[in-house]
């Protein structure tokens, strides 16, 4: 398993919008990017974050509620360290 801060970005924003296409727009990168890289972190993790409801959107289930709250931490104290240098 290798996950990337990109890909957590990606997951945040999903979560955030309750949507792929919200996310993608709201990024600026291609819905299929999005898409992708939320795929590649259920099967690392074998498990499903998001529940999709087609023509509504999607919802966390409650492993990507886990999921997105440790990813919020991982990319907060990323932007702390990140900032030590300024």
């Amino acid at each position: 398993m290798s996950l990337t801060l990109t890909q957590l970005r990606y997951l945040i924003a999903v979560a955030r919008h309750g949507s792929v296409t919200g996310a993608a727009r709201a990024l600026n990168v291609s819905q299929p990017s999005i898409s992708v890289a939320i795929d590649a972190i259920e099967k690392d993790f074998g498990q499903k974050l998001f529940v999709r409801q087609r023509g509504s959107g999607v919802s966390l289930t409650s492993f990507g509620r886990v999921v997105v709250a440790k990813a919020r931490q991982v990319l907060a104290e990323t932007d702390e360290l990140l900032g030590l240098g300024k």
